[in-house]
């Protein structure tokens, strides 16, 4: 179902067509519309106003907005959580020949996406607003923007796409492959940012090893071997035990870092006991992997996290802490730990973890999660409600 709805945005996109992207990385997901800058039309302006809220954008790759001499509007300092769109200043066609509406709009978004056209072809202020998407696109950041700018890549053509957002749109376009379409227009494909992620990792190369060394610790003497991931710049560490290739799968344990927990010792949640617990248990075995993972709060990082423990001191529990920030439950990714895992020479695996989405996620990757085991730490006063949610609102086997 991953490819085949991303498989169908591409090829919708590289011929012109308007494609739904669905943020379902947020509480409440929401919808914007995209298509291909290089070959827009007014046509194709005028239908995605008329389905959106009426304003258009150019998200672009953010080495063509340099190229251009655009560059990003200063940041609204009463927005401390960095969602807003990296707007850059609007522009239009220097010395264009007069034209209205959506026919120079959308000659000023063709000219954006042409490397015919340089910084000195546009003025500003103009028509068209770009924004500026973030380099490594949705393996980066989980926008709209880089959404677009992917698919624009991915289908072969300029980096540079429009885009108009669906203020209220119909919840069942949310679980749909396919929104319905006028009379006469061409249907309008549906496509979840997190299944582009998910295409994106599979079929890309993002991690290599950067460095190895003995690392002796209380639990035994592991191996450290570090990872470079090319899309955030973040390193995450793979601490190996024994010889991983043989008859059986391994033991792994892939561990989300979590500073206040790993280590300030914080009681608030049970992830220090649970590190400890895994190295502990991959020692007595004598082989294994804890594979260490810099995706700190499932992956809304640290300040956020922090905020939601602001949060949850006043009463809403984990979940809705998340929400209250407009965050999913969970944005972890599991495709860098399996190509992590695959670059150790691991295919097969027995997965210390008590969340099923977790060996779920793994097996979405194309890694063998022969058995699930459970890992169980104490209970204190300070995280039994943190664990109750895990249980009841994530799934999490406690």
């Amino acid at each position: 179902m991953t490819r085949d709805a991303v498989s169908t945005a591409i090829e919708c996109i590289g011929r012109g067509g308007i494609v739904a992207v669905v943020d379902d990385g947020l509480a409440r997901p929401d919808l914007d519309l995209v298509a291909a800058a290089q070959n827009v039309d007014a046509g194709t302006l005028r239908r995605l106003r008329d389905l959106g809220d009426g304003q258009v954008y150019a998200p672009a790759a953010a080495r063509r907005l340099d190229d251009l001499g655009l560059s990003e509007q200063p940041p609204d300092s009463a927005d401390p959580l960095a969602r807003r769109p990296a707007l850059a200043a609007s522009v239009g066609l220097a010395g264009a020949s007069p034209q209205s509406g959506d026919e120079a709009t959308a000659a000023v978004i063709r000219a954006l996406a042409s490397d015919r056209n340089g910084g000195a072809d546009f003025h500003s202020p103009g028509p068209v607003t770009p924004i500026r998407a973030r380099e490594g696109g949705v393996l980066r950041r989980l926008g709209h923007t880089e959404a677009a700018v992917d698919l624009a890549v991915l289908a072969g053509v300029a980096p540079v796409a429009v885009l108009s957002h669906v203020d209220e749109p119909d919840a069942s376009a949310f679980e749909q492959p396919i929104l319905a379409a006028s009379h006469g227009d061409p249907p309008i494909p549906v496509v979840r940012i997190s299944q582009i992620v998910h295409h994106r990792r599979v079929n890309e190369r993002v991690v290599y090893q950067v460095a190895a060394a003995k690392l002796p610790t209380a639990h035994g003497p592991y191996k450290a071997q570090a990872f470079h991931d090319t899309t955030t710049g973040e390193d995450h560490v793979a601490l190996t035990l024994g010889e991983l290739a043989g008859d059986s799968p391994p033991l792994v344990r892939v561990h989300s870092e979590c500073l206040t927990g790993d280590v300030f010792g914080s009681m608030r949640c049970d992830c220090g006991d649970q590190l400890n617990a895994a190295l502990a248990r991959i020692a007595d075995e004598g082989r294994g992997v804890v594979l260490y993972m810099r995706q700190e709060g499932r992956g809304i990082g640290l300040a956020n996290k922090l905020r939601t423990y602001e949060l949850q001191d006043r009463g809403l529990d984990t979940v809705d802490a998340n929400r209250h920030l407009g965050f999913a439950a969970d944005l972890r990714d599991y495709g860098v730990g399996a190509q992590i895992l695959r670059e150790l020479g691991i295919s097969g695996l027995r997965l210390l973890t008590n969340n099923p989405k977790k060996t779920a996620g793994f097996r979405a990757y194309g890694l063998k999660v022969v058995e699930q085991l459970p890992l169980a730490v104490e209970p204190g006063a300070h995280n039994r409600r943190y664990l109750e949610t895990k249980r009841a609102r994530m799934g999490h086997e406690l």
